[in-house]
């Protein structure tokens, strides 16, 4: 493959594919890695019949992060694997609203996330999302459309939640405060 090709090909296509894997693995680094190392096997041997790059770039991408959770419980000890927290990804991301959704997606089954973020973050058709995930087309719309529902229900309960938060943190705000003016005055009538 001709450097320049490849280099116009990463420009265009990197930041989708760390995106997706970050979504699917939640580690910058890692992610960083894979995608890097897919861009390495593009320029070592991409096929010359690829109908559609990205579906390959994303595919061999999928590929090498199932290769190194293999790999990681192969030689794991028994212990769970750790989760990297969300700093980076927050840091990445850095709009609240994304920042929860990209949550969100990861409270998710790893399928679901995986469908959502190659149709939203990665911008795939559904055609290509089947290929890659090994359904049928049907199929793939179906469990998209159920994880969309799942996500939303997901948002909603957050949202919730937040708005509960925000009320208890105002009911504690208006106590702190009524107490503060119950002992002013009591200090003012001592005086």
């Amino acid at each position: 493959m001709d450097r320049d090709v490849l280099a116009q090909l990463y420009e265009r296509y990197y930041q989708p594919a760390l995106f997706y894997l970050l979504a699917l693995c939640r580690d910058r680094h890692l992610a960083e890695d894979l995608v890097q190392e897919a861009f390495v096997r593009a320029y070592l041997s991409l096929p010359e019949d690829v109908p559609s790059f990205p579906y390959w770039l994303m595919r061999v991408c999928r590929n090498l992060l199932c290769d190194h959770r293999r790999k990681r419980r192969r030689h794991a000890d028994g212990d769970p694997p750790e989760r990297a927290d969300g700093a980076p990804t927050e840091r990445l991301l850095q709009r609240e609203e994304l920042i929860a959704l990209y949550r969100a997606i990861a409270r998710l089954s790893e399928d679901e996330q995986e469908l959502l973020n190659l149709f939203y973050f990665a911008r795939r058709p559904l055609s290509e999302i089947a290929q890659l995930t090994g359904m049928t087309p049907g199929a793939a719309k179906t469990r998209l459309y159920r994880a969309r529902r799942h996500l939303r229900r997901e948002m909603e309960e957050s949202a919730q939640k937040a708005r509960i938060y925000r009320q208890e943190l105002e009911k504690e705000r208006a106590k702190a405060v009524e107490k503060a003016q119950t002992e002013a005055r009591a200090i003012l009538d001592e005086a």
